[in-house]
């Protein structure tokens, strides 16, 4: 049975898509007139939508589908979920298609786009983040949880490796709610991580709290985010950024999607990245901001920074725009390099004369691109200034500090002003 796409801009905002069908293993969508005459694209790298059956570019790295189909679908902790509840429905996850797992996903996807026919899931009560994240570690451990369809519901949509919760908070009472469907008046759209094994950091959340911040203050866009509270250290919460005010919903695709490629396999360097930027955004400026967010990267250690960890979004009116930072973290990366080059480099042998060089070819002058890495090294300088608003142990905060120095220390050469390291 062929699955219909909409994109829901909002409750009373539904512009149809088209019909995805399944040929041996390969889906082909075709196109609404209608979409078509909208002028809207799912995929700016693509050709306009027309009549036809589109073929995917990647079939082997989107599961059958067209990257920007494919992006809906989640990574390892969401294909947990739906395994097992497929395994708890009688159904081997095997044999599940692409269309099947977009029918699951439904109208709970990442973004703007929905699925149907939708396999619905129930509206969850009661919530509790402290037993979200019991329940969600004792999953990961291979057992059997009351929570599962709950947590399918609440986190099943979600990217990345970490357990997720989509919720609904008023920031007034603090209340939580179930925030996989429509928010209700008064709330506002989150998404918060727990630890995804317990050998993982215990204070994972207050690290990635103070990342946050460091961010903000170095210069990349970043969405609100806190420390929800919980045992010891607490749950990394961050406002979404594909949700607005009043149920409204943006387009987001990531860049492994717009680029169609696997972003596991790496092979992207920041060049594609601004490369990307620029032609997207049509902006002067769209190089530069994803300069900041490599300096950010590269000088705060955060090497897991592939494809999929940079996204943009699209609005009702087509208009595109580079999505703010996430997952930003220290993150040693596979291999103690990062997923995405400068100038054909990963690891230590980054240097700042290379991130320069890289700026200048996409039309920002050295001097700009120094100030950038600058403002970058100052604010990574002070990682331990902000850690202090959360309860980091002092073990994490002085392994990491030293890391970082190091770094500094490397990059802090003649194309930077002088750096006093803290230490």
């Amino acid at each position: 049975m062929p699955l219909r796409i909409f994109l829901s801009f909002g409750p009373h905002q539904f512009v149809s898509v088209g019909r995805l069908a399944l040929d041996r293993s390969v889906a082909l969508l075709e196109y609404d007139s209608d979409f078509i005459a909208s002028g809207l694209s799912l995929n700016p790298c693509l050709a306009p939508p027309a009549k036809g059956l589109v073929e995917p570019k990647s079939p082997r790295d989107f599961d059958g589908l067209p990257g920007f189909i494919g992006d809906s679908l989640p990574d390892a902790w969401g294909q947990l979920l739906m395994q097992r509840r497929a395994e708890a429905a009688g159904i081997g996850y095997s044999s599940l298609t692409p269309l099947d797992k977009l029918a699951v996903i439904g109208s709970r996807a990442m973004g703007a786009l929905t699925y149907e026919p939708e396999i619905a899931s129930d509206h969850t009560e009661g919530l509790d983040l402290e037993r979200v994240a019991a329940e969600s570690l004792e999953l990961l451990e291979g057992r059997d949880i009351a929570m599962l369809p709950a947590l399918e519901r609440l986190g099943g949509s979600s990217g990345g490796a970490r357990p997720k919760a989509l919720i609904a908070l008023n920031q007034s009472t603090n209340a939580i709610a179930d925030g996989a469907g429509p928010i209700p008046d008064g709330f506002e759209a989150w998404l918060v991580k727990f630890r995804c094994s317990r050998n993982d950091l215990e204070d994972s959340g207050p690290l990635e709290a103070a990342y946050a911040d460091m961010a903000r203050d170095a210069g990349p866009n970043v969405a609100p985010t806190r420390l929800f509270p919980g045992p010891v250290y607490g749950y990394f919460g961050t406002q979404r950024f594909d949700r607005l005010a009043g149920n409204g919903c943006l387009h987001m695709l990531s860049a492994a999607a717009m680029l169609d490629v696997d972003w596991e396999s790496g092979g992207l360097d920041y060049d594609h990245l601004m490369r990307l930027g620029r032609y997207v955004l049509q902006r002067r400026d769209g190089a530069q901001r994803i300069f900041a967010r490599m300096a950010f990267n590269v000088v705060a250690n955060n090497r897991d920074d592939h494809a999929k960890q940079h996204a943009f979004l699209m609005n009702e009116e087509g208009v595109w725009d580079l999505a703010p930072s996430f997952d930003l973290t220290f993150a040693r990366g596979r291999g103690g390099e990062h997923y995405l080059a400068v100038k054909g480099r990963t690891g230590d042998d980054i240097t700042t004369e290379l991130m320069i060089e890289l700026g200048r070819e996409h039309g920002i002058d050295a001097a700009q691109c120094r100030s950038i890495i600058e403002r970058t090294i100052d604010a990574v300088n002070r990682f331990e200034e902000f850690t202090r608003p959360y309860p980091m142990s002092t073990s994490t905060r002085q392994d990491i500090n030293r890391e970082l120095q190091s770094n500094i220390v490397r990059l802090a050469g003649p194309s930077t002003r002088s750096i006093t390291v803290q230490g």
